[in-house]
């Protein structure tokens, strides 16, 4: 027998010497199953609501409290009073039942000891600052990511092929979006009417909101892309005005000429309900555009809705060489070195739209696609 076979009788001796127990919470078990709150509402309440956390945030901690509930009440244990084994048992049912990825168990992990840790910095529970058993499992289980594989570089005459393979004219705005602006699903997801700066006289009668952000002011042909600050669901650092090409301006006219007016504010609406689109409907377009000729293999990742991203920035960034300030820009980045407690280059350093127009005007690839908006 190895020394790990030894060493749970080896580290009850050491804690029998000192009094201690691997399963301090056992003994507040009965208290839990006799309260009338449930310690999971208290955290949720009190612990995270204050901090402003996004719907979806909010929603992936209750969907998680849920699974945790359901695994500890087949481990036949109060869910506020679990201990390393227990941990252990939900982090193999993840990796070999659920068949998770190692970075979607550490996030669950994580979340659980936001949890956790509340319940220790509030006095009223009875979890004692030397016991954590889910940070006991993060120093003790190897949840590391195997090294990501790289998206594959897919020429613009090939991407150019696949969008005109899309005969949806809604589905086709959402890759050409994707790929000429880099934007993520999300963005794509909460992209409003208001940010669309556009000159045609029919759709501005038709969408009196269209163009009205205050930062299209003296703007034609670009859009606005909120920062996470502005708008739920995006999570770029910083807002950004970026230029529409010919080639997105005509996918974007034959989508909202046809687009049913309910009355939202979403550039895109899910089909079904009629309501703003959700990332994974997005995600959904990708993939049915791309797979399977583009799904995973020994070299390259699958291409999914972030394929975009990552295509715009490999443009610009290693195929252009253009500046790197031009680059965050364009992505929405969080300059480095902004810290207002600490002064550097990068404090003095500032891109404005335009300085980005005329470098992405003379030099975003085509997707050959046709540019006349004239019988539009």
């Amino acid at each position: 027998m190895g020394d790990n076979d030894r060493s749970p009788a080896t580290r009850d001796e050491i804690g029998a010497a000192f009094g201690r127990t691997r399963d301090p919470l056992a003994a507040y078990e009965a208290q839990f199953v006799a309260l009338d709150h449930d310690a999971f509402d208290v955290f949720l309440q009190a612990g995270l609501d204050p901090t402003g956390p996004a719907a979806k945030t909010r929603a992936a901690y209750c969907r998680l409290i849920d699974e945790w509930k359901h695994h500890m009440e087949r481990q036949g244990r109060h869910p506020a009073c679990p201990n390393e084994h227990h941990v252990e048992a939900f982090v193999d049912h993840c990796l070999q039942t659920r068949g998770l990825k190692p970075i979607t168990v550490r996030t669950k992990l994580h979340r659980l000891n936001k949890i956790y840790r509340y319940w220790q910095a509030d006095g009223v529970f009875p979890h004692g600052p030397e016991y954590n058993p889910f940070e006991y499992v993060f120093s003790t289980t190897d949840l590391s990511q195997p090294p990501s594989k790289d998206p594959p570089r897919i020429s613009p005459s090939r991407l150019g092929q696949i969008v005109r393979t899309l005969t949806d004219v809604r589905d086709r705005l959402i890759v050409v979006l994707q790929l000429k602006l880099g934007l993520r699903a999300g963005e794509v997801s909460t992209l409003r009417l208001a940010n669309l700066g556009l000159d045609h006289a029919e759709l501005n009668a038709a969408y009196p909101a269209l163009g009205s952000h205050p930062k299209l002011d003296g703007r034609n042909q670009a859009v606005y892309i909120p920062s996470r600050y502005e708008q739920q669901g995006n999570k770029s650092h910083r807002g950004r005005l970026l230029p529409l090409d010919a080639e997105v301006r005509r996918a974007l006219l034959q989508h909202l000429l046809v687009r049913p007016d309910t009355g939202e504010p979403w550039v895109f609406q899910s089909r079904t309900t009629a309501t703003q689109i959700t990332p994974e409907a997005i995600n959904r377009v990708w993939k049915r555009a791309f797979r399977p000729e583009f799904d995973e293999s020994d070299e390259y990742r699958a291409v999914t809705s972030h394929y975009g991203r990552h295509r715009f920035s490999t443009y610009w960034q290693v195929e252009n060489e253009i500046p790197r300030e031009i680059v965050q820009y364009m992505r929405g980045d969080q300059v480095e070195g902004t810290d207002p407690n600490r002064e550097t280059i990068d404090s003095y350093l500032h891109t404005y739209y335009d300085d980005v127009e005329p470098v992405y005007r003379s030099q975003m690839y085509s997707l050959g696609l046709p540019t006349d908006c004239s019988s539009l």
